[in-house]
């Protein structure tokens, strides 16, 4: 071996180091803004939304006494406001890629896909009333966040790499549907 095949050798071990940092890097990234989210849930302001929301569900089975509701009280209308926006930015950071999947998907479920279940009547109803030319459908992260959720907690013992393949194929599939 010659001295330039060391420094060629050497170039390529060099890269190589460097590309395992940027890795770890940004999975310790993603693992620090997953559990940024999760402290954040645990705050006693968002706990105090939370509650208000929970209870405004509680308080009818039928949608529309919940909805007149909101249209009499401004302050528990910014609350669910508030409580959805919440969701929706976790459903960004995932939907981004920026948070650790396989520990957000068992951090927020049954949180996200439960709260989806019960909040969609309302983010239907603003998309119907607030943007109904929208290209972007108002909710369309939360929605997708709560349907890979489960998606994930079906198939997460099974298949877990096909799994995983499918999920990356769909993000890829959605960014580029986007732009």
């Amino acid at each position: 071996m010659t001295l330039n095949d060391f420094s060629a050798l050497g170039s390529v071990v060099g890269i190589f180091f460097v590309a395992i940092g940027l890795f770890v890097s940004i999975q310790q990234f993603k693992l620090s803004r997953t559990m940024d989210y999760m402290k954040h849930l645990c705050d006693p302001s968002v706990i105090n939304t939370r509650a208000k929301v929970d209870a405004w569900l509680a308080s009818s089975d039928d949608d529309n006494i919940r909805l007149k509701a909101l249209e009499n009280d401004h302050d528990l209308h910014a609350h669910v406001k508030a409580f959805i926006s919440f969701c929706n930015q976790v459903s960004i950071a995932y939907r981004f890629d920026t948070l650790y999947n396989e520990m957000a998907f068992d951090i927020w479920f049954p949180f996200i896909p439960n709260y989806w279940n019960c909040l969609h009547f309302y983010i239907l109803s603003r998309r119907e009333k607030d943007f109904p030319k929208s290209r972007i459908p108002l909710g369309h992260n939360f929605e997708a966040f709560a349907k890979d959720i489960l998606a994930f907690q079906k198939g997460k013992n099974k298949y877990s790499l096909v799994f995983r393949i499918k999920m990356i194929t769909a993000n890829i599939s959605r960014l580029l549907q986007k732009a």
